[in-house]
């Protein structure tokens, strides 16, 4: 339930914008980025090859939005953001 209602939230906002998606191979990790076509970042994403780390940083302006109408946690936020930007990607750059 909670999921739907947050596609739909990013949908509205993000309405006709393209969504672009960059990974960025480097020695220790592998970076995700995900952006919009006026240059808006809205996720990024860092695994790190020795398996131990994960990190995700959402944009702090479509966050601070996504709090004020739902209450939701954190991770939750991050959770959701990323499977949206993975259905609405428009291409995949690999760096």
């Amino acid at each position: 339930m909670m999921k739907r209602v947050i596609f739909e939230f990013l949908n509205a906002r993000y309405e006709g914008v393209l969504v672009y998606h960059q990974r960025f191979s480097l020695s220790d990790k592998r970076t995700e980025k995900f952006i919009t076509d006026r240059g808006n970042g809205i996720i990024e994403f860092s695994h790190f090859y020795s398996g131990k780390e994960r990190r995700t940083r959402v944009n702090s302006f479509l966050r601070s939005d996504i709090k004020n109408y739902f209450d939701i946690h954190e991770i939750d936020i991050e959770i959701y953001v990323l499977e949206w930007c993975y259905d609405k990607k428009h291409s995949t750059v690999e760096m």
